[in-house]
């Protein structure tokens, strides 16, 4: 309830955000979830990606291989997005995009249901859908249960979803999730000053490993986690049905169906 309280929604909170994703600490996750898109996504089979993030930087989308890559904001002030649009209220036909990335908007919604069940309804039958939250067990998560209060600052109010939580929405709207990652496992306040000085003083490295050894382990207090599922629809029991019949009719010997349809004049 004080999450939705303080929460204002993407409308009116996406240039802040925006600016604050060019911080140091912003761009570091950023930059995290940008790898593992290059490492372990960036082949993924299809035509059309789309990109519904908190910026509009079009290298997210250099990562993938669609070659058609568009990106829809919920506010104007950007450059370079193809669409605005309430992002709960797609512009778009259901079954049509291959790719789809949610990088951090979610959380920063008012109704993040509404916005992934929008975003699952464009993706096309065995695409992909990318999912990047905010791990509220994770530094930030955790730094932003006090200061939501202390503090007007739109990065530090948004809905603590837990991953067992979208796993479960994710499978009433047919998503088979085939993987979690895990990433970007430094403290906000500290990581501005140690990376300032991360050229200067070797002695600082010993802190870039640390990433890779929570990640290595699949640690998973990182600040974000991201969640790879893909569309699975099934096929409906009436058209089935149909086809049952007709493959059956066709091994029914002329005389049983004869006896079948005499025994029906009869009753």
């Amino acid at each position: 309830m004080l999450d939705k309280r303080l929460i204002k929604g993407l409308a009116s909170t996406a240039k802040d955000l925006d600016q604050w994703a060019k911080t140091d600490f912003a761009s570091y996750i950023l930059r995290e979830e940008q790898r593992i898109f290059s490492e372990k996504y960036a082949s993924l089979p299809g035509y059309r990606f789309m990109h519904l993030g908190l910026t509009s930087d079009k290298d997210v989308g250099q990562s993938f291989s669609q070659i058609h890559r568009f990106n829809i904001q919920s506010s104007f002030g950007f450059t370079g997005v193809s669409a605005i649009s309430d992002l709960s209220e797609l512009p778009l036909p259901s079954d049509v995009v291959d790719v789809v990335l949610l990088q951090h908007t979610l959380e920063f919604s008012v109704s993040p249901q509404s916005v992934l069940a929008e975003a699952c309804r464009v993706v096309a039958p065995g695409g992909h859908l990318l999912i990047c939250v905010m791990n509220p067990m994770g530094p930030l998560g955790l730094t932003k249960l006090p200061l939501q209060f202390l503090r007007s600052y739109p990065w530090y109010q948004f809905h603590s979803l837990r991953a067992g939580r979208l796993l479960d929405w994710l499978s009433l709207l047919n998503f088979e999730v085939s993987e979690i990652n895990h990433g970007a496992y430094r403290w906000p306040f500290r990581y501005h000053s140690s990376e300032k000085n991360l050229e200067a003083e070797p002695n600082q490295r010993p802190k870039k490993t640390w990433d890779q050894f929570c990640q290595s382990i699949t640690f998973p207090l990182g600040n974000f986690y991201m969640i790879h599922g893909v569309k699975r629809v099934g096929r409906g029991i009436a058209s089935s049905s149909l086809n049952w019949k007709s493959a059956a009719r066709g091994h029914i010997p002329r005389s049983a169906s004869h006896s079948i349809g005499s025994k029906k004049s009869k009753r």
